[in-house]
């Protein structure tokens, strides 16, 4: 409890002396603050609206339909057809938004100082980033994923939840810039020799164009970012720590990318299966002695602490890694400076 009121005390001091990258783009100090703590507060929301979904999903909602209204005006919607699918892929997208945006609002730009204190207690929170990952972690994701996993009712029975995560998430979605993922599903199923299950009907022939026109924009939209990144990560033009060579920025950049998957995927099969009778989960013997493991005492809430930590540690250095950091006047491909603006 200390550790966290300190770090969320630093991250205030450094917020209203303005030296977070917030100030750099001259966003007012209080402006900074408001949208800094709307952000934690949507990202728990978030983190905790998931794991509700997912885990009523084998619910009959006529049970909770009187008692939690707008619970069941969430589930409604989520679990019809495949929409289910359609909000983990928007709300992923989502989750790195805003965390990306509360670290732009109160991470330390170079050279802050703060409450005098010394070199390598400031190295420490400062330098690393360790205050802002402690704050966000903390009251903007494990919090919410703990309170969810015991009151998954109550926790989505509120407006905001149905318009800031729910509508967002599948409006993110159907805007096509993570169609590629479908690809990637695609490409899987193809090698497993599994087929892919719907729970709607075929497509017709406009949706079917509709659906591959947003695969084939999300998939140049994809490369174009993963070519940007990967040229200013050899160049040595982003956030990364100096000292580090490019080529070690991009192995470190893709074996966080698939840690941080595999935990994401983990937890939403254990939210998925919690309320799934054990003689079905005995047919999969890898995935129940899974279960067995994590649903043992206080295990779940204990593996959801430390996935949290291990996750939102790997997508703020994602983030530091993946920032670019070209000065005036420089560009990546030729790009015109507006361009490298909006990159940047």
């Amino acid at each position: 409890m200390a550790l966290l009121a300190f770090s969320v005390v630093v991250v205030m001091c450094l917020i209203f002396t303005g030296q977070t990258g917030a100030a750099s783009f001259g966003i007012p100090t209080w402006a900074t603050f408001i949208i800094f703590w709307f952000l934690i507060f949507w990202l728990a929301i978030i983190e905790g609206g998931q794991g509700c979904v997912v885990g009523l999903s084998p619910i009959e909602k006529a049970e909770y339909m009187q008692s939690h209204p707008k619970t069941f005006k969430n589930t409604s919607i989520v679990h019809k057809g495949d929409n289910m699918e359609r909000f983990i892929v928007g709300r992923q997208f989502l989750t790195v938004l805003v965390i990306f945006s509360i670290n732009l609002m109160g991470a330390a730009v170079n050279g802050a100082e703060v409450l005098g204190l010394p070199e390598g207690v400031s190295s420490l929170f400062l330098g690393s980033g360790l205050a802002m990952i402690l704050t966000t972690i903390m009251l903007g994701q494990l919090t919410s994923q703990v309170n969810a996993a015991s009151c998954m009712l109550d926790f989505i029975n509120n407006y905001f939840m149905l318009y800031f995560v729910t509508y967002v998430s599948l409006l993110v979605e159907f805007s096509g810039l993570l169609h590629s993922v479908y690809l990637v599903q695609m490409m899987f199923s193809k090698i497993s020799g599994k087929p892919i299950e719907s729970n709607e009907a075929p497509r017709n022939f406009l949706q079917n164009t509709f659906f591959w026109g947003r695969a084939l924009v999300s998939l140049a939209i994809l490369c174009l970012a993963f070519a940007v990144t990967i040229e200013a990560l050899l160049s040595e033009k982003t956030t990364m720590w100096k000292g580090v060579p490019g080529w070690v920025s991009i192995v470190i950049l893709f074996v966080l990318m698939i840690i941080v998957g595999i935990m994401e995927g983990i937890q939403n099969a254990l939210f998925a299966v919690v309320n799934i009778s054990e003689p079905f989960l005995q047919m999969h013997p890898i995935a129940y002695a899974n279960c067995q493991l994590a649903f043992k005492g206080q295990n779940l809430k204990s593996f959801l602490i430390g996935r949290q930590i291990c996750a939102a540690s790997g997508m703020f250095v994602v983030a530091r890694i993946m920032a670019l950091n070209y000065s005036e006047g420089e560009t990546v491909f030729g790009f015109s400076q507006s361009v490298q603006t909006f990159l940047n």
